[in-house]
């Protein structure tokens, strides 16, 4: 894993006007944006989104340098998907690489695909960035989200970080054993890395466990309902959904 994961809880706790904004707003706006990301296919109308993004990311007072890194971090997937289509969609042929076409058609499709991966991941990270993880659960169960899929999603978040401080310790207990890859044959690190990987299945499988266990003793059912302190929506927050609402119709229609 890239970094600690508290680091990204830690950018969500900050003060500023995007971090005050109701978590449904955001989560409104940012999803309207990935819509509107999706339905384009103008690559300059896509750079004026992520140019919006990276605006509001600024306004948020995120560190710049961390909010790049994580977008990075996912974005070769994205590269990966884009990458191979000039040389499979499209009949136009610009030049040839060893033999191999290159076709106008699918390098634009490629960049196109790029840019809508590009505005998509930058729309998460600044939704993460800006709100808490357990907010957001909460801002989607108000607008409608089933309780079973809000509760599944706050586990898996909460599991997320147990995980990690597990996966942390067993790492730390290797090093304080002298554990050294560079004096272990590559299948004796294979045999390390499957019982490490095994360990972690079971004490993952054993926490659920106890997890389960304590949410029954406490009378937890499909049928419980969670409480939802409600939010009041102001000013701050009809002008920036609308500024998004108008920017977006903006794109599209042009």
């Amino acid at each position: 894993m890239h970094g600690s994961l508290y680091s990204i809880e830690k950018e969500s706790f900050k003060k500023s006007l995007i971090h005050s904004i109701d978590p449904r707003i955001k989560l409104i706006s940012v999803l309207l944006i990935i819509l509107t990301a999706t339905l384009l296919n103008s690559v300059y109308s896509m750079i004026l989104i992520e140019f919006y993004l990276m605006l509001l990311i600024l306004l948020s007072r995120i560190s710049l340098s961390y909010t790049i890194k994580r977008i990075l971090l996912i974005l070769p997937f994205g590269v990966f998907l884009a990458i191979f289509q000039p040389f499979i969609r499209g009949e136009t042929v610009i030049f040839q690489i060893f033999g191999i076409s290159i076709y106008q058609e699918g390098l634009s499709f490629g960049l196109t695909l790029f840019l809508k991966f590009l505005v998509s991941v930058t729309s998460v990270v600044f939704l993460s960035s800006t709100t808490p993880m357990h907010e957001v659960i909460c801002a989607g169960r108000r607008l409608g989200l089933p309780g079973i899929i809000s509760t599944l999603l706050g586990l898996m978040v909460r599991y997320i970080f147990i995980m990690y401080d597990v996966l942390e310790s067993t790492l730390k207990a290797q090093k304080s054993r002298c554990f050294n890859g560079k004096n272990l044959t590559y299948k004796q690190i294979l045999n390390i890395f499957g019982y490490s990987v095994g360990a972690l299945f079971i004490r993952a499988y054993e926490q659920g466990e106890r997890t389960y266990l304590a949410m029954v003793s406490r009378g937890y059912s499909e049928n419980s309902k969670i409480q939802l302190h409600d939010g009041t929506i102001g000013l701050s927050e009809v002008v920036f959904l609308i500024s998004t609402i108008i920017i977006s119709i903006t794109l599209l229609v042009l």
